[in-house]
């Protein structure tokens, strides 16, 4: 937990991010890692003019955004397993940052594995950490980017990590990033039939309810090669910017 803090983007808060252990060191540039779709606003799909990063929700220590890494994410796709598989991205900081760092883990094998969802909970106005959670599979939303899960999750908590955790006295490792939830909405067609229609929810599920992953599950951005890919380009960047680079 003393490596998560939350976003707050023109003026309201908008969800949750991780300090991150980097690749290579860039001085004061400490990096976080967060949902893109914080970073939107959701009627105009336009992007918030002012982001900050508040660690460990701290109101009086906001440290202002400084580069926002290049990302595919698009608040308007109507493919919403598309979406989220865009949805993460990275951001470097105004200013140094005095706050311990969680290392990125490709995610490949959750199976069986007890995870943890750490993210701002609206009902308590804190940090808080849902704990014992399981990994599922899913036809209906099938994607070897998403790792698809039942932490129990509030308004706040898109962009925190989900952590699968080690062995008593090690690091727990960051796997993926928390971006909402997946659900099959039942349309009616001209009061005759019936048609599923996919919806992402950046408004989590509620505690202790059950999951139905072919019909609705929260998901999260899983760390891959890719990922970790994208973050070395992004360091090598911000590396190059501060030495005068383009």
């Amino acid at each position: 937990m003393a490596a998560v803090g939350t976003v707050i983007c023109d003026g309201r808060l908008r969800g949750t991010a991780t300090h991150i252990k980097s690749p290579t060191t860039v001085p004061s540039q400490p990096i976080i890692v967060t949902a893109a779709h914080i970073l939107f606003d959701v009627k105009s799909g336009k992007i918030y003019s002012s982001c900050s990063y508040l660690p460990r929700n701290k109101r009086l220590s906001a440290i202002s955004f400084k580069t926002v890494s290049e990302h595919s994410f698009d608040p308007r796709n109507s493919d919403k397993i598309a979406q989220s598989e865009n949805d993460i991205v990275f951001v470097a900081l105004a200013r140094p940052l005095q706050q311990q760092a969680l290392l990125l883990t490709d995610g490949k094998s959750t199976t069986h594995q007890i995870l943890s969802l750490l993210g701002y909970n609206s009902s308590q106005n804190r940090l808080t950490e849902s704990t014992d959670c399981k990994a599922y599979s899913s036809t209906q939303f099938a994607s070897e980017k998403l790792l698809l899960h039942d932490c129990d999750a509030r308004s706040g908590a898109s962009g925190g990590p989900l952590l699968l955790r080690s062995e008593k006295g090690q690091p727990a490792k960051l796997i993926a990033v928390h971006g909402g939830t997946l659900l099959i909405k039942t349309l009616l067609i001209n009061g005759m039939g019936e048609a599923a229609s996919k919806s992402n929810s950046n408004s989590a599920s509620r505690d202790g309810a059950v999951a139905d992953p072919e019909r609705w599950i929260n998901q999260a951005r899983r760390v891959d090669q890719s990922v970790l890919l994208r973050l070395q380009q992004f360091v090598a960047y911000l590396a190059k910017d501060s030495q005068g680079q383009r």
